[in-house]
């Protein structure tokens, strides 16, 4: 859910470029939207993996998504920037045709500029909010408990609670 809650911004942020150029919802700009959504998606899951494997290795929630939030911050930019590029001769209309893919172009810059001022701030906050949730609310229903969850205390029912030490050749 984490990831999919940067979908909004962008398709917001890419509606919003074709009004503001006064372009029309086309063939093209449909395409744009989904380009731009697999984009965005995938800078939501860099954030949102280093994260985790942060917390396989001991670090609390807040500083797991802190340092993924750090960490990963120029690799999302790099590869945002790359795509921008890569749009932007498309949002010029630049070419043989390109009134007609201009709105493609439209579409990919305005939602990823939008997308990333707005996403590198909300993800972090929407995680935690969730990550709240799901520790406050559902693990408290045995039905809506995480696999997590559900994985830590089988292991702790299989732990022997008292060691006792095993004859010789029991093994």
């Amino acid at each position: 859910v984490t990831v999919l809650s940067t979908l909004f911004p962008a398709v917001v942020g890419g509606l919003m470029t074709l009004w503001v150029f006064r372009s029309t919802l086309s063939l093209y700009s449909v395409i744009g939207l989904f380009l731009l959504m697999g984009i965005v998606k995938k800078n939501g899951i860099m954030i949102v993996d280093f994260a985790l494997h942060r917390l396989d290795e001991g670090y609390d929630r807040r500083t797991a998504i802190h340092e993924a939030s750090v960490e990963r911050f120029r690799p999302i930019i790099m590869t945002t920037l790359a795509a921008l590029m890569g749009a932007l001769p498309l949002a010029f209309g630049i070419g043989a045709d390109g009134s007609s893919r201009r709105p493609l172009g439209l579409v990919i810059v305005g939602g990823l500029i939008f997308s990333q001022l707005i996403t590198l701030y909300i993800t972090p906050v929407i995680y935690l909010a969730l990550e709240w949730f799901q520790e406050s609310v559902l693990d408290r229903v045995p039905f809506l408990r995480s696999a997590h969850t559900h994985h830590e205390e089988e292991a702790e029912k299989q732990r022997p609670t008292k060691l006792e030490p095993e004859p010789a050749g029991a093994h």
